[in-house]
């Protein structure tokens, strides 16, 4: 057997680093929780939440700025509106106005209901999904309350009666039908074409569908725009439990006639002090043991103040940085965001990207085109320019020329993915027909077959 020595460098992150990278990370929201941990098991630590009255001039006049600059998102809340069920989870709260169940239920007050009637209606008002459907199984319901299945659909009959219209439905087909048929306009027609084609007229398939219907390309025209002007959630109008919540930014930048100022919100986690009594008792003890004890917690509470100080310099230093990057985008508004990556925010700053990561991480700026994600300004480049615009192109710019492109076209003779590649192109924005698609879609426009007028 042969022993060998053999020298190599390891890095090994200490406890105290990978404290410092957490903290760095940690929303406003998520470092106030962290830190009413650590004050329940350091005595040392104290956490003050300082009244405007006490700030000094700077601080006092920092307070002011922010006060004055406390404005609702126009565009996140932007963004939550065109998701439709795509709602973010930081967006949400549990309070709010009506929700479906309330409404339903007061359409029935008043009825004669037995007691378990209304214990079945109430389960089936809280079984119904975001869109208002009934998605359960309706013999699993008249088991659980011991009742035939025909009383049971006659319950569930009850709930699609109330409005809105197409409520307590089982399926879209259904939800559309319940719509048609309280309208009285359900006909033999609308029923064939809602339960048979409606895949077809996602589609626009029209010439197929009147095929197969055998009536007039013009006949299925007519039939879809009544069955486009249906609601097929009518649900979704409702709570649900979901409500937009206020978002209070970590940074504010704030605009001036030749200049930006760029505020830090520390005002929405509590100052880390001292006890002053366990100061001095470590001072004055005499018990190695518990005078090791209180350094310990001591240097606790001094390193979380570090490195929360350290989060701020970073983070400023990322604003600052994004400021000056960004700054077209800051006088001009979200059309004017160029294209950043991280490392070059990295490089500049000589810190790891890594770094930069964590400090955007859940954080919003507030400004005066409203609040965005910190990460929402390190847009990616989705194009090559051409040689007379060499700047590269993002995301943004790019779907915003397709949507205009899609726009003026022939909706006769609508462009296919080859052709807007080629359109985009020669106004400079260099990008494959797969790319095409993929944006396209990320917008919610159909393909060629989709945006055909007949």
């Amino acid at each position: 057997m042969e022993l060998s020595l053999k020298a190599e460098q390891k890095q090994i992150l200490s406890q105290k680093m990978i404290q410092s990278a957490e903290i760095l990370q940690m929303a406003s929201a998520q470092l106030e929780e962290y830190l009413n941990e650590q004050v329940l098991e350091n005595p040392v630590m104290e956490l003050t939440e300082r009244a405007p009255e006490e700030f000094d001039n700077g601080e006092l006049e920092k307070y002011q700025w922010i006060c004055a600059h406390d404005e609702q998102n126009r565009y996140l809340y932007q963004k939550i509106e065109a998701a439709d069920d795509d709602f973010p989870e930081w967006n949400m709260d549990t309070s709010g106005p009506e929700t479906l169940k309330e409404y339903l239920w007061s359409q029935l007050v008043g009825r004669p209901l037995t007691g378990l009637q209304q214990e079945a209606l109430q389960f089936l008002m809280e079984s119904l999904d975001s869109r208002g459907y009934f998605t359960d199984s309706l013999e699993n319901f008249a088991e659980r309350f011991h009742m035939k299945t025909e009383e049971a659909e006659e319950l569930l009959r009850m709930i699609q009666e109330l409005e809105p219209y197409g409520v307590g439905a089982r399926n879209l087909e259904e939800c559309l039908c319940l719509q048609l048929d309280h309208r009285g306009e359900l006909t033999v027609q609308l029923k064939q074409l809602i339960c048979e084609y409606l895949p077809e007229m996602a589609r626009n398939q029209l010439p197929v569908i009147a095929k197969n219907m055998k009536i007039s390309l013009e006949e299925v025209k007519e039939l879809c725009d009544i069955v486009r002007g249906l609601e097929p959630k009518p649900g979704a109008r409702f709570s649900d439990v979901r409500q937009f919540s206020y978002i209070n930014p970590d940074v504010i930048v704030v605009k001036f006639k030749e200049h930006f100022d760029i505020l830090l919100n520390e005002s929405l986690y509590p100052d880390i002090s001292l006890n002053r009594e366990y100061v001095t008792m470590c001072a004055e003890q005499q018990d190695l043991e518990v005078k090791k004890y209180l350094m310990d917690k001591i240097h606790q509470v001094e390193w979380v103040k570090q490195c929360v100080a350290q989060r701020n310099v970073t983070l400023l230093s990322v604003v600052k940085e994004i400021l000056r990057c960004q700054e077209a985008f800051f006088y001009g508004g979200p059309d004017r965001l160029k294209p950043l990556r991280m490392s070059d925010v990295a490089e500049t700053l000589e810190i790891h990207e890594s770094t930069v990561s964590r400090a955007v991480r859940q954080k919003y700026l507030q400004c005066s085109w409203g609040i965005f994600p910190l990460d929402y300004f390190f847009a990616k480049a989705a194009a090559n320019q051409a040689a007379d615009r060499p700047a590269q192109a993002t995301t943004t710019d790019v779907k915003r020329e397709l949507t205009a492109v899609i726009r003026d076209e022939d909706k006769k003779k609508p462009y296919s993915d080859r052709v807007l590649a080629e359109l985009l192109g020669e106004k400079g924005y260099v990008i494959s027909r797969r790319t095409v698609a993929k944006y396209r879609e990320e917008l919610g426009i159909p393909g060629t077959t989709g945006r055909k007028v007949y």
